[in-house]
């Protein structure tokens, strides 16, 4: 029998007395019984039935603010039924085979399916939730030597809102859950950045996605990336420092997810480091080499012919100065800080090389002003990047080895554990790094999926996933 979900029993019963009509708790139940006494006409049936659904549509659909859908029950839509079935067709096209897209396809289906077994006691409210897979816009990952993919799991909470008396479904969402395999995770980051090309890649222009081992370094903020494998979590912002109903701030929990027995970061130890800037230098010095070249090409074409071109000629002049400038004595810089380095690894015992690296842990650019003329303005500014003092920025610059910083407050340097990464060759979509994170806001709707999701989702099931 037709079931109307509001508190309207009243009106429509006054309206029809000749109905029989039943109201309890759960809405208005509607029967019709063939009187004794009363023929009632198949049209005045139909009337009544038709006035009845319209009115059911009205009431459902009316509403004055917000807050009166906030009791409203919502819908899950898996990703089996994922509204937007152009985008699904092409949610892991990155992960380029059949068998990477299988691997990808079977982690998610478990998460989804744990996720939503999380909810089974929970009645959702004034919102929907829909559930999406995909990749992040470049899915390669690079685990030191390693090749991986990364992928995506994504459930928004499409919260509803009144529009002019009517119900709606939000577009966007501020509470989600995600699910991110084979990222790194936040507060692990590069150790060395570069605002050019050159220093990446094991040969100069030649973007193989090989890159020389000092790129593969990484820094560890161990207070937002405690991998501890358990229920317990990181939070990024405390609910106490935001009043209630705010929806500008966004707060999050991270849980993160690796090998029980198998640590997926290590140190790096000093002879590696001391191994990685050796090549470092090798790679500067070709590419200075060839920045050399480029530089005295361009003034050659601007100085053809002096006679003819008389201005041209000068600017050619003074451009090779300029640039070249910016290079000053560069074969002699870099020779000097192979040899430190060289030192180092020659006079130092297998003990001593083999102790963690520990850097300068503040990352400061210690700039200075190269005069090539006599006039104020001839000059060109050098960076000396990746340095310990001033004066090794401008004696030698960029990655001068002066020492390791254990008795100053320094950082260890950390890489990729290669063994931890084993079998991602024949693998590269297997689940190896996972970090689940919940994003909500300080409401009743955000706190409530965020608390049951905290204490009734199966962490030690995720956990399988990485074994």
């Amino acid at each position: 029998m037709p079931r109307i979900h509001f508190d309207k029993c009243t009106t429509v019963q006054k309206m029809y007395s000749w109905l029989f009509y039943n109201c309890d708790k759960q809405g208005l139940i509607f029967k019709y019984y063939k009187m004794k006494k009363t023929n009632l006409s198949l049209i005045t049936i139909l009337h009544a039935l038709l006035l009845f659904f319209f009115t059911q549509t009205i009431f459902a659909q009316t509403c004055i603010t917000t807050a009166d859908l906030a009791q409203l029950a919502g819908k899950y839509i898996d990703a089996a039924h994922n509204e937007w079935p152009q985008q699904k067709a092409h949610w892991l096209d990155q992960l380029k085979t059949p068998t990477n897209k299988a691997s990808a396809t079977a982690a998610f289906t478990k998460i989804e399916t744990w996720e939503a077994q999380s909810r089974k006691n929970y009645a959702l409210k004034g919102a929907d939730l829909k559930m999406s897979f995909g990749t992040p816009s470049n899915a390669n990952s690079f685990f030191g030597k390693k090749q991986l993919f990364a992928y995506d799991l994504n459930l928004g909470c499409y919260e509803f809102f009144c529009y002019k008396g009517s119900k709606k479904v939000s577009d966007e969402y501020s509470i989600v859950f995600r699910a991110n395999i084979n990222r790194l995770f936040p507060g692990v980051n590069a150790a060395f950045t570069f605002s050019e090309d050159y220093p990446y890649y094991e040969i100069y222009n030649q973007y193989n996605g090989k890159f020389i081992t000092l790129c593969q370094f990484l820094l560890l903020d161990t207070t937002k990336t405690k991998i501890n494998n358990s229920k317990g979590y990181y939070q990024d912002i405390s609910e106490s420092t935001i009043k209630p109903g705010d929806r500008s701030i966004l707060i999050t929990r991270h849980w993160y997810y690796t090998k029980k027995d198998m640590l997926p970061f290590v140190p790096v130890t000093r002879k590696e480091y001391l191994e990685a800037l050796l090549e470092y230098y090798d790679r500067e010095a070709r590419y200075t080499a060839d920045k050399i070249k480029e530089i005295e090409k361009e003034a050659a074409g601007m100085m053809k012919d002096p006679v003819k071109y008389p201005q041209l000629y000068e600017n050619g002049k003074k451009n090779l100065i300029a640039k070249k400038a910016k290079y000053p004595d560069w074969q002699q810089r870099i020779e000097t800080k192979k040899k430190i380095v060289q030192k180092a690894l020659q006079e130092n015992s297998a003990g001593w090389l083999a102790q963690p690296a520990v850097i300068k842990s503040k990352r400061e650019n210690f700039s200075w002003k190269n005069y090539y003329g006599n006039g104020a303005n001839d000059y060109v500014t050098v960076d000396g990047y990746y340095t310990d003092t001033p004066e090794d920025a401008k004696n030698t610059g960029a990655f001068t080895f002066s020492g390791f910083w254990d008795d100053k407050g320094g950082t260890i340097l950390y890489k990729c554990n290669e063994d931890y990464f084993k079998g991602a060759e024949k693998n590269p979509a297997k689940p190896y790094l996972i970090e689940l994170t919940y994003r909500y806001i300080n409401t009743p709707l955000g706190k409530s999926l965020v608390e049951n999701f905290t204490e009734n989702f199966d962490f030690d099931a995720v956990r399988s996933l990485v074994e």
